[in-house]
């Protein structure tokens, strides 16, 4: 059976902090794409609306990442040995929380450098440039 998702899916364990009206969890990932991700939490978290997501990259020199703040909707919840699956979709994501996003998943698939993370998409300040400005190179 074909996978009918439109964004590629990660396998990916990352940190994630869940605000459900007043109640903030922990939860960790099991798979994200760019249109939402699937949570493991030790608690229910049902369709009462609207959430809040912050995830955290982990590096291996054990840095960590900016937080990436979303919003999400419950799809579905699933009660699974113990904890819960939760499948979220990505929801107002605007153009800016998109470039970070997009930042993110590069990070996730080696397209990104964790060095420097906007290398790809900073504007070309030469071809910008005042031809009269005396820093010009």
């Amino acid at each position: 059976m074909k996978d009918a998702r439109q964004h590629r899916r990660f396998q990916a364990d990352i940190q994630v902090s869940v605000t459900v009206g007043d109640r903030k969890l922990a939860a960790r990932t099991r798979d994200i794409s760019r249109s939402g991700l699937c949570l493991i939490s030790t608690e229910q978290i049902g369709p009462e609306g609207d959430i809040a997501i912050e995830l955290v990259l982990t590096f291996a020199a054990g840095g960590v990442s900016e937080p990436l703040l979303l919003r999400g909707r419950i799809a579905w919840c699933t009660a699974m040995f113990g904890s819960y699956q939760v499948g979220v979709m990505f929801i107002d994501v605007n153009q800016e929380r998109a470039r970070y996003l997009d930042m993110f998943m590069g990070l996730l698939d080696g397209t990104t450098n964790a060095e420097d993370p906007f290398e790809n998409s900073r504007e070309d300040t030469d071809r910008h440039s005042d031809p009269d400005d005396p820093f010009r190179p």
